[in-house]
C-alpha cells in the first residue's frame, strides 16, 4: 500500500472513531432526557458501578442488550459485548458504539488454537475428549476483549476522550475488522 492509501485508511479509521464517540455522546444525551442510567462521560465504568445491587445491574444490562438487538446486533454478540465491557472496565454503551463502528483490534495472525495443549491423564474424565469451543466464538471474544482493553487504556491515558479515540484509531493493529 502506498503512503497516500495508508494516510487515507488512517483518516477513515479516525473518522469512524470520532463517529463512535459522537454516537456514544448522543446515546448518553437521549438516556439523560429519559431520566435513566446513561453511563459515564469518560466511557469508563465508575467506581460506584461496582457497588450496585443485582437488580440495577440486570436492568442496565437489559437496556443496553435490547438497544443493541433493536439495531440489528445478534443476541449472542450483544450479551458478550456487555459482559466483556463490564469485565474490562469500559462503559457498555461505549462498547456498543465501538462494536457498531466495526473498529477493533485485529485478530491474532495465527488464528485461534482451541485444542488441549496436552491430553489429560485422568482416566475417568479425559478433558481432551470434550468438544472444543467454536473458533469463531473464541476469536470474537478475544477481539472484543483486546479492543475494549485497548480503548480503556487510551481513555485512562488521555484526559480528552477525542484524543483517546484518535490514539486508538492510530494503533497499527486497529482497523475495520468487525466483530
Amino acid at each position: 500500500m502506498d503512503a497516500t492509501g495508508n494516510e487515507q485508511e488512517m483518516a477513515e479509521r479516525e473518522e469512524r472513531a470520532q463517529h463512535a464517540l459522537e454516537a456514544f455522546r448522543e446515546r448518553r444525551r437521549r438516556r439523560r432526557a429519559d431520566d435513566t442510567w446513561f453511563g459515564s462521560a469518560e466511557g469508563l465504568l465508575a467506581a460506584e458501578d461496582a457497588e450496585l445491587d443485582a437488580a440495577t445491574v440486570a436492568r442496565r444490562r437489559m437496556d443496553v442488550v435490547e438497544e443493541a438487538q433493536a439495531e440489528g446486533m445478534s443476541p449472542e454478540l450483544a450479551e458478550m459485548m456487555y459482559d466483556i465491557a463490564r469485565e474490562e472496565g469500559l462503559d457498555p454503551a461505549l462498547a456498543h458504539e465501538l462494536v457498531r463502528s466495526g473498529l477493533g483490534v485485529a485478530p491474532p495472525p495465527e488464528g485461534v488454537v482451541n485444542a488441549a495443549e496436552q491430553p489429560s491423564s485422568d482416566k475417568y474424565y479425559p478433558t481432551w475428549l470434550l468438544p472444543a469451543t467454536a473458533p469463531d466464538d473464541v476469536l470474537r471474544e478475544r477481539m472484543l476483549r483486546l479492543s475494549f482493553r485497548r480503548m480503556r487504556g487510551k481513555l485512562e491515558a488521555h484526559s480528552d476522550p477525542v484524543e483517546a479515540f484518535r490514539a486508538y484509531a492510530r494503533e497499527p493493529d486497529v482497523g475495520l475488522h468487525g466483530f
